[in-house]
């Protein structure tokens, strides 16, 4: 059977780590709680705790805007997959995430769900659906400032996490996003891109 434990910071029940795939509906749907930070033992843990780990990074990195969170999250030589192309390395990883703050300082992202299955040999499989609600305040690659709200972008990120010189990092991820909302938030109204 499963073992189902409640974490201190909500009412919802989860499933712990027992077995191989795993899904969560938080109960409070759109955002994601607040848990307590990581002790250094997490990182070298034989088992991961995996919606932990997506959980915990996604809130220091978009939300508390610690985007040198990357580099404890990330493996140096992380690959991230996306509609533009890769982006090759932690490094490269922190300053796509500086511009796309820099175009959205008050980005708001939501976890709807995620699901995994792994184990501490073969690495962890997730993937979260998220939403962003942001308003464009700064260049992006597309023009200056248009102070559109970018509402509820449908976003989906999966990883693969393993141990990396014995410590969990995501180490490739894949990630695909409603472009065309993007686009349209960060485009004038008079764009031909808006007559789609």
């Amino acid at each position: 059977g499963r073992d189902y434990r409640v974490e201190p910071s909500s009412d919802a029940t989860q499933p712990h780590h027992d077995s191989l795939s795993h899904e969560h509906q938080p109960s409070d749907r759109g955002h994601h709680r607040r848990s307590p930070a990581m002790t250094d033992d997490w990182r070298t843990a034989d088992e991961l705790d995996v919606e932990r780990m997506i959980r915990q990074s996604t809130r220091e990195i978009w939300d508390d805007k610690l985007v040198g969170k990357i580099y404890e999250y990330y493996a140096d030589d992380v690959v991230v997959h996306g509609g533009g192309g890769d982006i090759v390395g932690s490094e490269a990883l922190v300053e796509d995430t500086l511009k796309r703050l820099n175009a959205f300082p008050e980005t708001e992202m939501n976890i709807e769900k995620i699901i995994w299955e792994g184990n501490p040999e073969d690495g962890y499989y997730t993937s979260m659906v998220r939403t962003i609600t942001a308003e464009n305040t700064g260049p992006t690659e597309y023009g200056p400032p248009t102070g559109k709200t970018m509402e509820d972008n449908l976003g989906i990120a999966n990883c693969l996490i393993q141990k990396v010189d014995g410590e969990w990092k995501y180490v490739e991820e894949w990630i695909a996003y409603d472009k065309l909302g993007y686009i349209k938030s960060v485009t004038p109204d008079d764009d031909p891109i808006h007559d789609y």
